[in-house]
């Protein structure tokens, strides 16, 4: 074998060749285990507070009913314009339970970005946080968008630390919105669909998961579509590499890097399901003060960045 394939003879002697065939499962089945079998254990950790597996399945479990009930079905894609923040998985998940497929696109988009990448690929609902809302709604009629869903980084913060950020930085910072009366706000959404039955829809690991902003590098960025058994493949992948230096449910994986590209969406976040591992997620990669508490604060044993970073 290693005569046609020369680069085995290079691979770590607990490196498989291959690790085909791959499960037939999507990541919603690794979180339904997960919440089933380690519930309490840590999925994610946030500026010191954490959200366990069965709260992070519990949460997408009332997104997905919510959104079902504003019409998203099957197939139908679905924006996020959300830095790394719990919302993001929670989102993700429920958009993913519902069928619909994931469009993570780049905060800093101008107004015409946006509106070009929500026209091309068509998204009809949007979830954003709220410094960006004013953005959203200058191009919302243009977008074809339906429905604006709005959130506030705060609300997945520990107590004390949104306390001090609703009355010192939540106005100054521009976090604070006053909402059009028809749009919604998430948190209320998720609380009215908490006991709603998510919705009745199979999810097959061929079927489009996410669609990803291509570099653009020599013009307009491109929607490039990933399915559900992309994700499984690249987390196995990375697992049978890093293996012999993870210790699952104890070590962290750290995520600075921007969930709506491709390393961090696929590159990364499907290794802490697999392992499983819980994930540290850095919501500005540029404070680099906050990169560093945080740091300090998860002891992570796997830090992903680019070599900037």
């Amino acid at each position: 074998m290693c005569g046609v394939k020369p680069w085995l003879a290079h691979y770590d002697s607990d490196v498989a060749p291959s690790i085909a065939p791959y499960p037939d499962t999507t990541l919603l089945d690794y979180l339904s285990k997960l919440a089933r079998e380690q519930g309490d254990q840590p999925a994610l950790l946030f500026k010191g507070a954490a959200m366990s597996y069965r709260e992070l399945d519990t949460l997408s479990d009332a997104c997905a009913a919510a959104l079902a009930a504003e019409g998203v079905r099957p197939g139908d894609r679905v924006a996020l314009l959300l830095p790394n923040c719990p919302q993001f998985l929670i989102a993700q998940f429920g958009i993913w339970k519902a069928g619909g497929v994931v469009v993570p696109l780049n905060p800093i988009y101008t107004e015409r970005e946006l509106e070009a990448a929500l026209t091309a690929v068509g998204a009809s609902v949007i979830i954003v946080l709220t410094p960006f809302y004013a953005r959203i709604k200058s191009i919302q009629a243009r977008a074809g968008l339906r429905r604006v869903i709005a959130t506030s980084i705060k609300e997945y913060l520990p107590p004390l630390l949104r306390l001090l950020f609703t009355l010192f930085k939540e106005k100054k910072t521009g976090h604070r919105i006053a909402l059009a009366s028809d749009d919604l706000w998430l948190q209320p959404l998720l609380a009215s669909h908490g006991v709603s039955p998510k919705p009745a829809v199979t999810v097959r690991p061929g079927d489009r998961a996410v669609i990803l902003a291509s570099g653009g590098t020599t013009g307009t960025p491109k929607g490039v579509v990933g399915l559900h058994r992309h994700y499984i493949a690249a987390g196995r992948q990375l697992y049978e590499w890093t293996k012999s230096a993870l210790t699952p449910r104890t070590d962290v994986i750290m995520l600075p890097l921007p969930m709506f590209h491709v390393y961090a969406n696929i590159g990364v976040q499907p290794l802490a399901f697999v392992a499983p591992a819980p994930l540290s997620i850095v919501p500005n990669l540029r404070d680099i003060g906050d990169l560093l508490k945080t740091i300090r604060q998860v002891k992570p044993a796997f830090f992903n960045g680019i070599p900037t970073l």
